[in-house]
């Protein structure tokens, strides 16, 4: 900033001194040249008395008497030469070289009288306005920067101060009332930095204090309903009841974990550190939370995992987004969905596809995009967009892989993980109907639930 200040104020100096120090050094050369017509019109004066009293009382001229006028003039190096009317020259001083400055003059007796003044004592004498102008001018240079030094630190300074402040605001540590500074557009910002510091610290505050109530509100709840699953899956003996049972305290834990994620992320500053994922653990819970709804819907979801798939995330984010992928299947598409793994040593990715008719072609990439929803009116838009944003917080990324049908790709992280069976990657689709399924899921590639005994 101060730079900026420095370079402008030297600029507009220099433009001040050119623009008025060319007219001024031209009007004082005039004026020196003046005075030396002056001086040797002066001359010349006294020439033509001296030859007119001569050439009257009929007696020639005498070059001494010319060089006597020329040795009073000791700041000069002029030339005298007197033309009489019969043609007679008389000279007398030194000759004046190239080009001399020339004042010429007729006496009463019809002589011409010249004085040369030689272009060196002219420059002599201009020399010195030379010098007055560029002193002048240097002067001028060094006070205009001068004072833009010292605007410009005045200017800077409470910059600085105001963006250490709103460093200070950012972090939270601003502490102590504003020290004026004397510019009063920057005192203005200042003001209203701090007001709306505060204003903002306050909503923070009430943030703050309702996501703590709500985590409250929503604990107790939670625990009662955890308690009563827990005695169910204790005292019932229907094996179809215990299973619901269990998947609900799952269902209940992953809803825990989201709140007091949810919770905790503003408050944190630093990213989350991902783990080791299993998603054959993963995508077998959702298998088992997720089924029913397709039996509802007439519908088929299946699963291909390998035995051992390893990656780095975080598994409640990571759960989230299957979960996200497998419900906007479930509503936004049609026939069956397929969730399968393909890994290698580096990357591994997890597609979700369904047989309906697709995305349109008009939505894009604009489908993670925040209000922006499918085919079905019934979407927030708001999905995808999150389950984006949790993949990408892990180091990886969701992408639309077809439109139609509609493909999803999560690219993960591969993570060590046990050795795997070589037929484990195979493709289960390919030998679905063999009655030896590689999927080693416990209920083969197509995962399907019994249907609920009715009391």
């Amino acid at each position: 900033m101060w730079q900026r200040v420095l370079q402008a104020t030297i600029i507009t100096v220099v433009l001040a001194v050119l623009m008025l120090g060319i007219p001024l050094g031209w009007s004082w050369l005039q004026l020196a040249e003046q005075r030396l017509g002056l001086q040797a019109n002066t001359i010349m004066d006294r020439t033509r008395v001296a030859t007119d009293a001569r050439l009257i009382e009929e007696r020639p001229l005498d070059p001494a008497m010319l060089q006597a006028l020329v040795d009073e003039q000791t700041d000069l190096n002029i030339q005298i030469e007197v033309t009489t009317s019969d043609g007679e020259v008389v000279t007398a001083g030194d000759p004046p070289g190239h080009n001399p400055m020339g004042f010429s003059a007729v006496g009463g007796q019809q002589q011409q009288i010249r004085v040369n003044i030689p272009r060196s004592d002219v420059r002599a004498h201009t020399a010195s306005a030379w010098v007055i102008i560029v002193v002048a001018g240097l002067s001028a240079l060094s006070v205009g920067a001068s004072v833009a030094l010292w605007q410009a630190q005045r200017i800077s300074m409470p910059l600085a101060r105001l963006n250490r402040r709103a460093e200070e605001m950012g972090s939270g540590r601003a502490r102590g009332p504003w020290s004026p500074s004397g510019i009063a557009e920057i005192d203005d910002v200042a003001e209203e930095l701090i007001r709306s510091g505060a204003m903002l610290t306050e909503r923070l505050e009430a943030e703050s204090q309702l996501a703590s109530d709500a985590s409250h509100q929503l604990r107790t709840p939670l625990t009662a309903l955890s308690m009563r699953l827990d005695e169910i899956l204790a005292t019932s003996s229907e094996e179809w009841v215990r299973d619901e049972a269990r998947i609900s305290l799952e269902q209940i834990d992953r809803l825990t974990e989201v709140v007091h994620d949810l919770i905790n992320a503003p408050r944190s500053s630093s990213r989350r550190t991902p783990g080791v994922v299993e998603l054959r653990t993963i995508l077998t819970q959702q298998s088992e939370e997720w089924s029913p709804a397709y039996r509802r819907a007439q519908r088929e979801l299946r699963i291909q995992v390998p035995r051992s798939a390893a990656v780095w995330g975080s598994s409640g984010q990571l759960t989230q987004v299957v979960a996200t992928l497998i419900e906007n299947a479930l509503m936004h598409g049609d026939g069956r969905t397929t969730v399968k793994v393909r890994r290698n040593d580096h990357s591994t990715v997890i597609e979700v596809t369904d047989e309906g008719g697709g995305i349109d072609p008009e939505l894009g990439t604009r489908i993670f995009e925040r209000s922006v929803s499918g085919r079905s009116s019934s979407g927030t838009g708001v999905g995808l967009a999150l389950a984006r944003t949790l993949v990408e917080d892990d180091g990886g990324r969701l992408e639309l892989l077809t439109e139609t049908p509609a493909k999803f790709g999560v690219f993960l992280i591969s993570a060590p993980g046990d050795e795997e069976d070589p037929a484990a990657d195979e493709d289960p689709a390919a030998t679905a109907g063999s009655g030896e399924s590689p999927d080693p899921l416990p209920q083969g590639s197509v995962v399907r639930r019994r249907p609920r005994s009715r009391a």
